[in-house]
């Protein structure tokens, strides 16, 4: 069932789930879903706003939460048990935001409501061309306060109510390059000189704050996620970290392998490109190993120094000992600490 502007439809059960997605890659601006409780037509405060950054209503009644979804998509998910709400709310607006652009520049906008026993309802969401903030459904109750009603709405959102502001996001420091302070992407990627690519990976260990680690690679699969944990991901032959997560990063690990019998970095010339979103490019040559063969080279090191991310360039090359998997040398010269078993490709 798709609701139109202006459409509404009785909720036939105290629960509903609302579902919105978008397409994502770059240059698409970012968007989120958040819920603004109403109370005699206006917010209370910015105790009524839940979002990504606040998940849960105080009274627990909606409740906010995102995943991954197909194709590195990112999904938004409100639930609002509507028995729960205070008597003194008597609306729920549900509103998307853009970061970095317009909502018109977003493809695939979607959103559904979820009730149990009770087929989909899609809220049209075409049409969209400009603004970055924008009311797409409401959750209402009837004119006898007793039961609830979902509405499609496409109008301008109300100013937000503001929320205290975040402490200073982490610094990032780039090799001889000064001070980024972010948010952005960081973008790593090696491009070799003539046939010299073929069977070299680009690869990331991470260590999040919270203690979790692992590996970023092409082997296994492993291709991580950029606006989920690790905040790493890795497309094709290029390798993306996500510093508006900063924070969230204790140390990343940038480096590259071969594949294949025989093979050297002795062989292999090329250059690594470190191309922030706020700052100069920092490109460097990768010269080959002195006197052993290779074929494991680490090329950063992102680690925390008190409130700052310094990215430190390593262009070191490892001597691996048969046996040994080129990314376990790696794990074992920087103590990573990892379980390691064989993957296939």
């Amino acid at each position: 069932m798709l609701l139109r502007k202006g459409e509404s439809v009785r909720l036939p059960t105290a629960e509903v789930r609302l579902e919105f997605g978008r397409g994502t890659g770059p240059g698409i601006p970012r968007a989120d879903m958040c819920a603004l409780l109403l109370a005699g037509g206006a917010p209370r405060g910015a105790g009524d706003l839940v979002d990504a950054d606040v998940p849960g209503h105080v009274s627990g009644a909606v409740t906010h939460a995102r995943a991954a979804g197909e194709d590195d998509a990112v999904l938004d998910t409100l639930v609002l048990d509507l028995a729960s709400l205070e008597r003194a709310v008597t609306a729920v607006l549900v509103v998307i935001r853009a970061e970095g652009g317009p909502l018109g520049r977003i493809p695939g906008l979607r959103l559904r409501a979820l009730v149990d026993g009770a087929d989909p309802v899609r809220l049209d969401c075409g049409g969209v061309t400009g603004g970055r903030m924008l009311v797409v459904g409401e959750c209402y109750r009837d004119a006898a306060g007793e039961r609830w009603r979902l509405r499609a709405v496409a109008h301008a959102a109300p100013l937000l109510p503001a929320k205290p502001r975040p402490a200073p996001a982490p610094r990032v420091v780039l090799p001889a390059a000064g001070t980024c302070a972010g948010p952005g992407l960081l973008r790593i990627a090696f491009g070799a000189e003539g046939d010299g690519g073929d069977g070299v990976d680009l690869c990331a260990l991470f260590e999040l704050a919270d203690g979790r680690k692992g590996v970023v690679q092409p082997l296994g699969g492993a291709a991580g996620a950029l606006r989920l944990p690790p905040y790493v991901r890795l497309d094709g032959d290029r390798l993306t970290v996500n510093l508006d997560h900063a924070e969230r990063f204790r140390r990343v690990l940038v480096f590259l392998t071969l594949r294949g019998a025989g093979r050297s970095f002795a062989d292999v010339r090329g250059t690594v490109t470190v191309r922030p979103d706020h700052g100069p490019a920092q490109d460097f040559g990768l010269d080959p190993p002195g006197g052993f063969e290779s074929t494991a080279c680490a090329l950063l090191l992102l680690t925390r120094e008190g409130d700052a991310l310094r990215v430190r360039r390593e262009a070191r090359h490892l001597a691996v000992r048969r046996g040994v998997s080129p990314q376990r040398t790696v794990d074992y010269a920087y103590g990573w600490g990892l379980v390691w078993t064989p993957a296939t490709s």
